[in-house]
């Protein structure tokens, strides 16, 4: 009973300053009875700016959250913006290396070294292998532009490949990975093999035929061989040594042989007019 009482008791306390709060706040006398309620006044804001601090501290979340909910959509918007801005700038830094990479390309195919006389056809990639069992590329060059069927396909840093087929705007190019390229090389201290495609990312496989000199080293290059019949004109460069071992009781070593060239990314080739002899 006594806990009821004192609760009644700080209600109407309560209700009272409340009603004395809006009285000293409502009614507005002139004349000297202004100056006294005018202190009343002062004494209940006094009085009550506790209670409304603590009322704001309760309230000040409520009202950020409607605050926030009403301008949620202006923020979801300018996250979409930012997000379009950031991807347009990684758009853009891609094309620009994209870019600088296709004229290193060009630019490398202007002068090519190891082709000596022989002429040849700048073409662009328009398509690449379509499955792992045929690795071949489509280049926008045909029999219009001189392309025809057996002759060397080669990027800057060397070859890459040799036409397969040729219609009148297009021609395929078959890669040196893929498991039906043969290439006949010669290595630096003289020594000749084959070498073979064993599939996409993959190094090719040189048979050393009939080595009687050191070892390769890795990191060297090695080089088209082009003894007859072959397919490719000598010094065109192949690839580089990854590393050698024996077979078995082979006397001959074989050779891994890292392709010179990016198949994976090559967007200009050079076709080199050259046919092999018969």
């Amino acid at each position: 009973m006594a806990t009821s009482r004192r609760n009644t008791s700080q209600r109407l306390t309560l209700l009272i300053l409340v009603i004395a709060s809006i009285t000293a706040i409502t009614l507005d006398y002139r004349g000297p009875a202004s100056h006294a309620l005018g202190s009343v006044r002062n004494g209940v804001r006094d009085v009550f700016a506790p209670i409304q601090q603590g009322l704001s501290e309760v309230f000040r979340p409520v009202g950020d959250f409607f605050s926030g909910a009403v301008n949620y959509e202006s923020v979801v918007n300018d996250n979409a913006h930012l997000r379009e801005q950031i991807g347009n700038l990684r758009r853009q830094a891609l094309e620009n290396q994209s870019a600088a990479e296709q004229l290193q390309q060009l630019l490398a195919l202007e002068h090519l070294p190891f082709l000596g006389n022989s002429k040849d056809v700048l073409a662009d990639v328009i398509s690449g292998p379509s499955s792992n069992f045929e690795l071949t590329l489509t280049i926008d060059r045909g029999t219009a532009d001189g392309v025809g069927v057996g002759m060397p396909v080669v990027s800057g840093a060397g070859l890459i490949g040799t036409v397969i087929s040729a219609g009148t705007t297009t021609a395929v190019v078959r890669l040196v990975t893929d498991p039906s390229s043969r290439v006949g090389v010669r290595f630096p201290d003289g020594d000749v093999g084959v070498a073979s495609g064993q599939g996409a990312g993959r190094d090719l496989s040189v048979q050393v035929i009939g080595s009687s000199s050191p070892l390769p080293r890795r990191g060297q290059v090695v080089f088209t061989s082009g003894l007859q019949p072959s397919a490719y004109p000598a010094g065109i460069p192949v690839g580089t040594v990854a590393s050698v071992h024996f077979a078995g009781g082979a006397l001959s070593p074989t050779v891994a042989m890292r392709p010179i060239a990016l198949l994976s990314d090559v967007q200009y080739v050079a076709v080199v007019q050259w046919l092999p002899v018969p």
